[in-house]
């Protein structure tokens, strides 16, 4: 061995150990980290868990009413050999609709008139077998009609009802009694003849799966106590009387595991990319010349191909769907052609929020998984910025929707990008060649079309064309249509105000305008529908001035310190805004220092910069800036400290549970002590009980607002109230 090349030996080994210690010390470190960010993830997804399995119950309820408070009910119930109607609104029908397990009716002396369960009607005789476990719950419902209480203020039910976890035959389960009453109060019912429905929710089933895969909750599923696995997570839910515990574990996501599993190759690649490096410089030749076939070959793909994420571009899925649309028209291709349509939820918020090169990242990470999942005579294609297209030949409806079900439930898993952790879904929309036509076409637009549906539906879902969807277009053009009218002549549009407390409930300290719409034709129309639409026609910024103008004017000799008024993203995003507030507070002479703006905290946090420089103008003239919903989005007060705010509104998914949840007082805890220690107000939403405006009070917040101190309510009705409440000295 000669000595140049003993040295260039002995440099490389030395270079090779001092790399080794190095990259040992931090993998060290790097375990530790983890570990520690395992933990802390687990704890989240406890909370997260328990908060999810609750729901169930209260849902339970809830689901119930949509047939129980019914005067059809009452009288059906009651009509001889009328098991039809029941099943089909009281029992299967609730099976199908809301996955409830189990449905009884009682009559008015509690003996059974119908009976479904282990998915068929049964012979009401079946109810003997849940007698005993449901009689001293019945005792109590019985109870509580003949004391004439109604449902707790502020609830979404409208009728009592008697809930609790229970075991039923060994299962463990929700069980709810609602009683069958007239919604409008029309009908004589006497306790004695007050029918009762009884539902029992098995928390062992497809209920519990479809809570794990939306709520990224590996494997749950109801344990027995002598099963619990050690390495699993787990949460436990009691009954009222405490008496009854079911527990439930899940296999956790652990992200320090997982980073470490995707670093752990690094080290190897680092020593092999220096042995790696001689062999490259002999082959550099060889690769210049294989390079220039590559171009030529490049340059062919790129004409139709997407260059990010290696699926066939849109040009493609044109001629493609063209050729099996025209072979399944002259019977070459037997079976039907689906058309898939997908959009991605959310990405448009991580692109702002992470940058494009994270949401590169989910592309390409999506393409992968959608690959992974589709049969293999199907195609997948990328037809737009976050759009996507398959083309899926002889496959039944069925296989379709089972298709569909696994590409959606494939993205569900975070996507990890630039060391963050990105979460999106998709919706998809579907048309059948020939069963909804033989144009590609018009069989694109009706896939389009579905994946509307499934958007509006509340996205992460797919659903099938079919002709309704259409309707709902128009219908949805007709409300547009409407509202210009409404807007126009100011005729069925209103303004009501939600008044805002001190901690101690005694002193008014300002109120919320909220817009409403009567329309003269379809009633009572929530914001929730008219005010999507509005933004989506480029009504919003109309609507919004005429709110402010109009609260403005109604507030304007309320001795109240605040007058708060919601503001669109629209609206924040668009030039000239700060402008427009300006003038409604000239034109009406209401005070810059009591107006108060609110916007929600991911769109405040997610501004652009016209965003950012009219909130700049309208902290300069003192309006006071809040964000609604705080907690329910992506930002932290890390991501909003560069931009001036006033104000937090804690949002009342927190404030629901705070007094039974010890994570979540916790939560509010901490956003009420780290908004003061910021010089922050804090404003609680969805303020319903005494015991929750208590705990508000000994953590400090500053203002409450819900159901339990104040409804929504029109400016005559509050000026009353003014009058004669304290209020907040201006």
């Amino acid at each position: 061995m000669n000595q140049p090349f003993s040295l260039f030996l002995s440099r490389v080994v030395a270079s090779l150990l001092v790399m080794v210690l190095a990259l040992s010390a931090m993998g060290v470190f790097l375990i530790w980290a983890a570990r520690s960010v395992d933990r802390e993830d687990i704890r989240r997804q406890r909370e997260i868990a328990g908060y999810a399995l609750r729901e169930i119950r209260s849902n339970l309820a809830h689901n119930q009413e949509s047939s129980t408070f019914w005067d059809d009910a009452v009288e059906k119930t009651a009509a001889v050999d009328n098991q039809d109607w029941i099943d089909g609104n009281l029992g299967s029908w609730m099976h199908t609709f809301f996955g409830i397990d189990e449905s009884y009716v009682l009559d008015g002396q509690d003996r059974p008139i119908y009976a479904f369960a282990e998915d068929q009607t049964q012979s009401p005789s079946f109810y003997e077998a849940r007698l005993d476990a449901v009689r001293p719950y019945l005792k109590t419902l019985r109870t509580k009609l003949a004391a004439g209480e109604a449902p707790v203020e502020g609830s979404q039910e409208q009728s009592i009802s008697v809930t609790d976890y229970i075991y039923i035959a060994g299962r463990p389960s929700v069980l709810s009694l609602k009683p069958i009453l007239s919604d409008s109060g029309r009908l004589d019912q006497p306790l004695s003849t007050i029918y009762v429905h009884v539902a029992i929710q098995h928390l062992d089933g497809d209920i519990i799966h479809r809570v794990g895969q939306a709520h990224v909750l590996q494997d749950l599923k109801f344990i027995p106590k002598a099963e619990r696995d050690p390495g699993a997570a787990s949460v436990a839910l009691m009954s009222d009387a405490g008496d009854v515990a079911i527990e439930f574990e899940w296999t956790p996501f652990k992200p320090g595991r997982r980073l470490l599993a995707s670093l752990s190759p690094v080290l190897a690649l680092v020593a092999s990319t220096l042995m790696v490096g001689t062999l490259l410089v002999s082959s550099a030749s060889y690769r210049r010349k294989l390079d220039r076939i590559k171009n030529s070959e490049h340059i062919r793909y790129l004409a139709s191909h997407d260059s990010l994420t290696g699926l066939p571009n849109r040009s493609a899925y044109e001629k493609a769907a063209d050729d099996q649309v025209t072979a399944l028209s002259l019977r070459q291709q037997s079976g039907p052609l689906a058309f898939l349509y997908m959009d991605l939820d959310r990405f448009k918020q991580v692109n702002d929020i992470f940058g494009h090169q994270v949401g590169d990242a989910v592309l390409v990470e999506f393409a992968r998984r959608l690959a992974e999942v589709l049969p293999a005579n199907a195609s997948a294609y990328r037809v737009g910025g976050d759009e996507f297209a398959a083309l899926i030949p002889n496959r039944t409806t069925r296989e379709v929707e089972s298709l569909c079900t696994r590409i959606i439930d494939s993205i569900a898993e975070p996507v990890e990008a630039e060391g963050r952790r990105a979460f999106v879904g998709v919706s998809i929309g579907v048309a059948v060649a020939p069963h909804h036509g033989t144009d590609r076409q018009e069989l694109h637009r009706k896939a389009d079309v579905a994946l509307y549906h499934a958007k509006m539906a509340g996205r992460r879902r797919f659903s099938i064309f079919g002709t309704q969807m259409d309707d709902a277009i128009q219908n949805r053009a007709a409300i547009e249509s409407d509202l210009r009218e409404a807007l126009r002549t100011a005729k069925g549009l209103s303004v009501v105000y939600q008044p805002k407390f001190a901690s101690d409930g005694s002193r008014v300290l300002g109120a919320e305008a909220l817009v409403r719409w009567q329309h003269p034709q379809r009633g009572a129309i929530s914001p929730g529908i008219f005010i999507p639409i509005a933004e989506e026609a480029s009504l919003i910024a109309d609507l919004g001035l005429w709110v402010l103008e109009t609260a403005c004017r109604d507030a304007i000799a309320w001795p109240i310190a605040h007058l708060a008024v919601n503001v669109s993203p629209v609206q924040l995003r668009a030039t000239g805004f700060a402008e427009t507030v300006f003038a409604v507070l000239s034109k009406t002479n209401f005070p810059a220092a009591r107006l108060e703006l609110e916007m929600t905290e991911t769109d405040f946090a997610d501004s652009e910069e016209i965003g950012l420089q009219n909130i700049k103008a309208l902290n300069a003239k003192g309006i006071t800036i809040a964000i609604d919903d705080f907690g329910t989005g992506s930002s932290t007060f890390e991501r909003l400290r560069d931009i001036s705010f006033d104000r937090i509104k804690i949002d009342q998914s927190f404030v629901k549970n705070i007094t039974e949840s010890k994570g979540d007082a916790e939560i509010v805890r901490a956003m009420i002590s780290m908004a003061h220690a910021k010089g922050l107000k804090t404003t609680a939403e969805g303020v319903e009980t005494p015991e929750q405006r208590d705990v508000l009070r000994a953590f400090g917040c500053d203002e409450l607002q819900g159901y339990l101190l104040g409804r929504p309510m029109p400016p005559t009705q509050l000026s009353k109230i003014l009058r004669t409440t304290v209020v907040a000295t201006l």
